[in-house]
């Protein structure tokens, strides 16, 4: 029987060179997370598990691509099944004979013989869709084809291995041994093979060791190549998925202490290295280049420069950099101010972002619904906006426009402040000021006041209500602006201010239950009012007309046949999970035939108009309005059906640009509703007083 002495010292050997250069490169990559800023991710356990099971273990996001998602699924699932045996094989070069007992051994050498074949199948596909395929949102190199070789290589040597020593088993008798690698049908197979062309039991038995050290040399090498290059998030997506963000998709951090921080003039935002918190530097670490991201970029789409990939690969090569210049400079025994003084020194870390690429972001999220390993994007983006607006003072004459205008008049369009409840004369609907405690507040908006078109939307909500006898006040001349647009512009301090004032007002009328038709007001007083103690029950005013049809408090008529085809809102749908409530509220009236396009839902395309855009001129590249409305008219709809105001704006404009005005109207949900009443209503306030729609 061949022995194995030899193998001993020479892995430990490997063992100690490969884990030691691991190990200080893993270090330096750690030294960086605990310089970061703080950050409290330890929280809800059980929540954080269950998305490490669906998302990570699961690979549930990878699916929204079938094909590819099938293949590193089963490359994944393949790598966690051969985990053990990765173990095993390092063991045997110090206990050649180690097995688990039979009962557990015989069946995973079954498993780890068939997972490796389907992995190998998987490797090749890979290299069929990036040799032939060629996805465009595929980053091409020739690191990558390297990384697929090496897992094709493990696989490869490791049934090479286990078809050799098997062969060499068979020719000495040994019972035992062929007990245990009988269960192993594929390298039963290639050793049945190796034996038909005639090899004697050395050669077989060199062929198996051989192998054995290829696939331990193949395994270290691939295990120092991880951190260093962007393959490093095999390591780093498990631990990036269960520390992922709890809080509400739609709400942005808040900055804390923001008025002594101005007083003190402190640099706020993102600008440096040293302005991340360690969660963003290891969502930096995490980032698989995959491109889900860039190709559903609205903005990347219409030939904006923004890349939401590239602004993740920037910041992570700006903070290698600096952590590099931070070790040469404690290596020189110099400080770090004066390395940074030197040849290595580096320009601020928003000096190598491209201000048109920071700006162009309408923040749909489309970004980080892609993300297989739940990177946030929005945030490092408005945390550069936050340091150009607070401490640089650096954006467009139109952003400040729109600044001055909030703060001024409390509407980004700048109108009357003392016209804001124009709308409703006439009406005699109660303000909150005359009717304190109300069942419910309905939150109008700055677009629902002053746009015109917007108004019609205002209305037929009303009208809606009323109808079904819902009670309800609204803030009149004193609602203020929700506080969206400064805190997408980055404007924190003029944010908390509007917000602050609204709470204020609404606590002290007595308001719980908040309806708002903007689902960026519906997202901001939902998830980020909380921050500053403003906690109410809000819903949107298509979830509200919906309850009311399905409990039978609205009456409705037989219209006519109308094909309707529904826009998802960003800040209704992947900023609050918000898809099937509008589209059931449009089932429900009568003569809506509903269809739907390709891009819809958590696929569906922006408008263009979120992140404060609906305020900026769009210069570069195609119209985002234009390119939805182009995907809408796929279904050749009668009637483009949303439920904001600035998709309703967007949406019509883009088809007045097509020419396609009297084919297609662009409607909210609550107007299709509000036509359709059985026998309409006059508002009034005294209708339905102890009404309550859920």
């Amino acid at each position: 029987m061949p022995t194995y002495d030899h193998r001993a010292p020479l892995v430990a050997v490997m063992l100690l060179v490969a884990l030691g250069l691991f190990g200080r490169t893993m270090w330096r990559r750690f030294a960086v997370l605990r310089s970061a800023r703080p950050e409290t991710r330890w929280d809800l356990v059980a929540t954080r598990a269950k998305a490490l099971l669906t998302i990570g273990l699961g690979q549930q996001k990878m699916f929204k691509e079938p094909a590819s998602g099938l293949l590193h699924a089963f490359t994944f699932w393949g790598f966690c099944v051969l985990g053990l045996r990765t173990v095993q094989l390092f063991v045997h070069g110090f206990a050649p004979d180690f097995a688990l007992p039979a009962l557990v051994q015989r069946p995973y050498d079954a498993v780890v013989d068939v997972t490796e074949v389907v992995v190998l199948a998987a490797i090749l596909g890979f290299f069929w869709r990036r040799l032939v395929v060629k996805p465009t949102r595929i980053a091409y190199s020739g690191e990558a084809l390297l990384i697929l070789g090496f897992i094709g290589g493990l696989m490869v040597t490791d049934l090479w291995y286990a078809a050799a020593h098997f062969g060499a088993r068979h020719l000495a008798n040994d019972a035992a041994a062929l007990h245990h690698l009988a269960a192993a049908p594929f390298a039963n197979l290639l050793a049945g093979t190796l034996l038909a062309a005639g090899f004697d039991a050395a050669t077989l038995q060199l062929q198996a060791e051989a192998n054995y050290f290829v696939h331990l040399a193949i395994i270290l090498t691939f295990l120092n190549l991880l951190p260093m290059s962007k393959h490093f998030h095999v390591i780093t997506s498990l631990p990036n998925v269960f520390l992922s963000r709890l809080e509400p998709k739609g709400a942005l951090a808040l900055v804390t202490d923001l008025e002594a921080r101005l007083e003190k003039e402190e640099s706020l935002g993102l600008a440096q290295a040293e302005d991340l918190n360690w969660k963003q530097v290891l969502d930096l670490y995490t980032c698989t280049e995959c491109g889900r991201c860039e190709v559903n970029c609205p903005a990347w789409q219409s030939g904006k420069p923004l890349n939401p990939k590239m602004i993740i690969l920037d910041l992570r090569d700006h903070v290698y950099a600096q952590s590099a210049v931070a070790k040469v400079a404690s290596s020189g025994g110099v400080s770090a101010e004066a390395a940074g003084a030197g040849e290595k020194s580096l320009p601020p870390l928003i000096a190598g972002l491209n201000p048109d690429a920071i700006w162009a972001c309408t923040t749909c999220r489309s970004c980080s619904e892609q993300c297989p390993v739940m990177i946030e994007h929005i945030d490092k983006i408005l945390d550069v906006r936050r340091h150009l607006v607070m401490t640089r003072n650096e954006f467009s004459k139109e952003v400040a426009t729109t600044l001055k205008n909030l703060e001024n008049k409390s509407n980004p369009w700048g109108m009357a402040a003392n016209k804001r409840a124009d709308w409703m004369k006439g009406l005699a609907i109660p303000t909150l000021a005359e009717s304190p405690n109300p069942e419910w507040l309905y939150f109008v908006g700055c677009a629902g006041s002053f746009d015109d078109r917007a108004k019609q939307v205002t209305l037929a909500v009303v009208k809606v209500l009323q109808a079904a006898g819902v009670p309800f006040a609204v803030m009149g001349k004193k609602e203020k602006c929700s506080g969206d647009p400064a805190r997408r512009i980055g404007h924190e301090y003029l944010f908390q201010e509007q917000a602050k004032e609204n709470i204020a007002t609404m606590q002290d009328g007595g308001v719980r239950k908040v309806i708002a038709s903007c689902p960026h007001c519906f997202n901001t007083i939902k998830n980020e009012y909380p921050q500053l103690g403003g906690k109410f029950e809000v819903v949107h005013h298509s979830d509200v007309i919906g309850r009311l049809l399905a409990e039978g408090r609205l009456t409705l008529q037989q219209g006519a046949a109308l094909r309707v085809v529904y826009h998802d809102s960003c800040y209704l749908g992947r900023h609050n999970d918000m898809y099937e409530q509008p589209r059931e509220t449009l089932a429900r009236v009568p003569g809506v035939q509903l269809v739907e396009v390709e891009r819809s839902r958590k696929l569906g395309m922006c408008c263009g108009a979120g992140g404060a855009r609906m305020f900026m001129e769009e210069k570069m590249g195609t119209r985002i309005n234009d390119l939805r409305v182009g995907q809408l008219m796929e279904a050749q709809p009668q009637v483009v059906a949303v439920a904001c105001p600035f998709c309703l704006t967007m949406v019509q404009d883009g088809i007045k640009g097509k020419d396609l005005q009297d084919s297609v109207q662009a409607r909210d949900l609550a107007e299709i509703v509000a036509d359709a009443l059985q026998a309409p209503v006059a508002p009034s306030p005294e209708s339905g007083a102890n009404a309550n729609p859920g």
